[in-house]
């Protein structure tokens, strides 16, 4: 027999359960933030406000789209962590948050604690390119001469703690090579200078790479991943030239403040994995360089788990340091 406590304390949960489940039924009802710590225009940034847009139409209410920039997308992702867990406030975050979480450590703010992921939306990666004078000519070419001759292969980053930074470390860590880091401040002096002859390698987003191979300006080595990428699908990938377990891949995704109770959690991730599943909206982003690929939220928090300790272990070896 069920004593009076065990009666008590099981109406307490069935209470509680009733109490989330009308909470999430009656959500949202007054305006949604999506904090982006991208520039408007972005790939990022165009995939807030596409899904903001037709979450409006499910929700009948107002997705405002804050752009909250600085530090690399870290001052979006402290903005996100310091909301109220309530779920009316959603970042759409990306793979800088496992670089700057090593980069600008926090007792305040640690990402993989104060963040909770919810569905990656799409993936993008980046292609090694050089001038179109180099007299490298394929990835191996490149790789047996960086071996040959350590530290003298100018290699260009769009700046100190950038992604393309980041990959060229993990480069020389999966291949064995020690390239001259050349930071620039941000991608178009780097493409500049690489173009001219000053540098002679950089990671540029492979959606952008397709002009510069036309005009024989550039010329690609690979696509740093295990596939090749449908928006440039003559690049053979590293994977296939022989470099396994490379990956420039960059996903971009929906995270919430830790905290916000499971009922609301399973209906924004519902609402919004529904609608980075629709073609039209899949179609819209593609041209902004996003292969769509929705996660599970389980599947999102395995795939940062490994990024953040796979970044962590590179910059840990190359001593990279946040720029001043």
């Amino acid at each position: 027999m069920l004593t009076r406590s065990v009666w008590k304390f099981l109406l307490v949960l069935f209470c509680a359960a009733s109490s989330s489940a009308a909470l999430a039924d009656d959500f949202p009802n007054k305006a949604v933030r999506f904090i982006v710590p991208f520039s408007q225009g972005t790939g990022p940034d165009r995939l807030a406000r596409l899904v903001g847009e037709e979450l409006t139409k499910v929700w009948k209410v107002p997705v405002v789209v804050e752009n909250r920039l600085g530090a690399s997308g870290h001052v979006g992702a402290q903005v996100l962590a310091q909301s109220q867990p309530d779920g009316y406030t959603v970042g759409v975050m990306g793979s800088n948050i496992s670089v700057t979480a090593h980069l600008m450590k926090s007792d305040t703010f640690v990402p993989m604690r104060d963040l909770q992921p919810l569905v990656i939306a799409g993936y993008g990666d980046m292609t090694l390119v050089v001038s179109g004078k180099s007299r490298f000519n394929t990835l191996t070419e490149f790789l047996d001469y960086a071996k040959a001759n350590r530290g003298k292969v100018a290699f260009a980053s769009a700046g100190i703690g950038s992604p393309s930074h980041i990959f060229i470390a993990q480069l020389q860590q999966k291949t064995g090579t020690e390239f001259l880091h050349v930071p620039y401040k941000g991608t178009a002096p780097a493409v500049t200078d690489l173009i001219g002859g000053q540098v002679e390698a950089f990671f540029i987003a492979t959606h952008t790479v397709k002009p510069y191979l036309a005009s024989g300006q550039l010329k690609a080595l690979g696509v740093g991943a295990e596939q090749r990428n449908s928006h440039a699908p003559e690049i053979p990938s590293f994977a296939e030239l022989g470099v396994k377990d490379f990956s420039t891949e960059a996903w971009y995704g929906f995270m919430l403040p830790t905290g916000v109770p499971a009922p609301i959690a399973e209906k924004l991730y519902r609402d919004i994995h529904a609608i980075v599943s629709n073609d039209p909206v899949r179609g819209q982003l593609d041209k902004f360089g996003l292969t769509m690929r929705p996660s599970t939220t389980a599947e999102m928090r395995e795939f940062v788990g490994k990024e953040f300790r796979r970044y962590g272990e590179v910059i840990a070896q190359y001593n990279i340091k946040a720029e001043e």
